[in-house]
């Protein structure tokens, strides 16, 4: 633990560094992976998502992590994210690996671009005439670029809140008319979006398909 905890620290500096490089619109964090609940060990610029210190994992890390995308890359970059307030990012993750090549945490960056997206629009527009022309894509054509998006959040409440509202708004039927079938297959995309990993997930899902915990537990124990 201590070799692990003084691997993270390491990026501390690295993560002021680029925050100081780029300026007050990039948002640098250090998760440790080991606690998802209180992942956010070092933030700089905190104030654009409004995240802290202590505060909790993001969706898209929940979902590194079930499905240890990390193994193969060292890292997923120029990808879309949004904030509390609707603001958009650019985002991009470092995978921290010890020396045996486990994950032990995942340095994050977030531009904020909601701003720079308006001007990209407006100078379009000065430069080619006529009508107004869509926003400058934000995302840069890579192979390595992953299809991802991310929600910056960090108390943990409503991250799960908003991954489930997520999964709901893809039936077409309300909770009281879901089958157990389709139950069982809003829970298989949870837990493979790490709903699970976190503490109070049990308890937020059986709620939001007004079902018990035990039948959570009963749907989990038939997707393994």
């Amino acid at each position: 633990m201590e070799a692990t905890r003084l691997l993270l620290e390491s990026y501390f500096p690295i993560a002021s560094f680029i925050a100081a490089i780029v300026g007050p619109k990039c948002e640098v964090v250090v998760h440790d992976i080991s606690d998802p609940e209180r992942s956010i060990i070092f933030i700089e610029n905190g104030h654009i998502s409004g995240r802290k210190i202590g505060d909790g994992s993001t969706d898209l890390v929940l979902k590194i992590l079930k499905g240890e995308a990390y193994r193969d890359r060292h890292y997923i970059v120029n990808y879309k994210a949004t904030g509390p307030r609707g603001q958009q990012f650019r985002s991009s993750t470092y995978f921290i690996k010890n020396t045996e090549g486990t994950l032990v945490g995942l340095m994050c960056l977030n531009i904020d671009i909601t701003h720079m997206e308006v001007a990209a629009e407006w100078i379009n527009h000065v430069l080619q005439g006529g009508s107004l022309t869509l926003p400058v894509p934000m995302d840069v054509a890579s192979e390595d670029k992953p299809q991802e998006s991310e929600f910056l959040q960090g108390n943990v409440d409503d991250l799960l809140q908003h991954i489930i509202n997520n999964a709901l708004s893809k039936m077409n039927l309300p909770i009281d008319r879901l089958s157990s079938n389709e139950k069982i297959e809003i829970v298989k995309e949870l837990n493979e979006q790490g709903v699970f990993l976190l503490k109070g997930g049990v308890s937020q899902v059986a709620s939001a398909l007004s079902i018990s915990e035990p039948t959570v537990y009963r749907y989990l124990q038939k997707l393994r």
